[in-house]
């Protein structure tokens, strides 16, 4: 049965996510060259060869005989990355947790509702050429590769790992033109960014409280958001933390943030108008001047094109004079 209702999903589901947060089509006449890793094919070279053996973030090893042509992907960022190269049309499964782009599960044969333990007897008979996984259990990676299902799992930590990412994607799929491109487009953009944000002096730099869910959980170092939140300029007040971690009001209150960013809009109704009625926070500076703001949680969590979108919005949340 195909599942494309998206339901609202509990503190567990949305840190899973978070975590999960916190993601030529022909063959070519040529002789086969002999199996190699994407850091070995020179990047000169646009054209994918197989049989073709890449390496994925779990160190194992995997040969791909031919172009995969049938792809199920479990991770919706490996999602958006995968349309961005042009290759709708080969995913075959998706889950329901697939947002973007809007309507891309209408086009899979079959949808997911669980995306972190997905059936895999349904799976099998997607018959795919290619499964795509992030933070899946290692005993469900290891029963797909048993089975002699080739395995893409991957899970970048940072933007320099997310162009990376894309550029591995473009090579076993053989779009490496498409995803060069993206990435120099996203580069591009970044490094734009980076250049206005740097004209900020250390002393004008804002405090930012980053609020994930309402019951205080926050983003420190080593996730997307933190890093977002630095490149675009701001001081994480929850930088004494690493991933995720639950603060209490007295911390926050303490440390005085002038910017709040929430990213739960898309399950909470009215969250911004929610934090600035908190009785015990109208003296936090965010608070009194009305800085809360929420931010796409897909663009700040996702390792795939819009990432660096998600940078510019948090930049224009914290200096708007900056980019108007």
């Amino acid at each position: 049965m195909r599942m494309k209702k998206r339901t609202i999903p509990t503190l567990l589901m949305v840190l899973s996510l978070l975590v999960l947060v916190i993601s030529g089509c022909t063959s070519t006449d040529k002789q086969p060259q002999s199996p190699q890793d994407s850091a070995t094919q020179p990047e000169a070279t646009l054209s994918t060869t197989y049989p073709l053996t890449y390496t994925d973030d779990t160190g194992v090893e995997t040969t791909l005989a031919k172009e995969p042509q049938r792809i199920v992907c479990l991770a919706p960022p490996a999602t958006e990355i995968l349309c961005a190269l042009g290759l709708e049309d080969r995913l075959v499964g998706l889950t329901a947790y697939d947002t973007y782009p809007v309507g891309i599960t209408e086009k899979a044969e079959y949808v997911f509702s669980d995306s972190l333990n997905p059936d895999m007897e349904q799976l099998i008979n997607l018959n795919p050429d290619l499964v795509v996984t992030s933070m899946h259990a290692e005993d469900f990676i290891q029963n797909l590769r048993n089975l002699g299902i080739a395995v893409l799992q991957l899970n970048p930590e940072s933007i320099e790992g997310t162009y990376e990412t894309i550029k591995k994607f473009g090579l076993i799929t053989n779009r490496q033109e498409q995803a060069q491109k993206i990435v120099q487009d996203m580069q591009a953009k970044e490094q734009a960014i980076e250049e206005k944000v740097k004209t900020i002096k250390d002393s004008d730099r804002v405090r930012v409280w980053l609020e994930v869910d309402p019951a205080l959980y926050t983003t420190g170092e080593g996730t997307f958001l933190h890093e977002l939140l630095t490149k675009a300029g701001g001081i994480n007040i929850a930088d004494d933390v690493k991933f995720w971690a639950k603060y209490n009001e007295e911390q926050i209150i303490a440390k005085n943030p002038q910017v709040i960013l929430i990213t739960y809009s898309y399950y909470v109704d009215n969250a911004v108008e929610g934090v600035l009625a908190r009785p015990a926070w109208q003296n936090i500076d965010a608070v009194a001047n009305k800085r809360v703001y929420s931010v796409d949680s897909d663009m700040t969590t996702r390792f795939g094109p819009r990432v660096i979108d998600g940078l510019e919005i948090i930049a224009k949340a914290l200096y708007p004079d900056l980019f108007r």
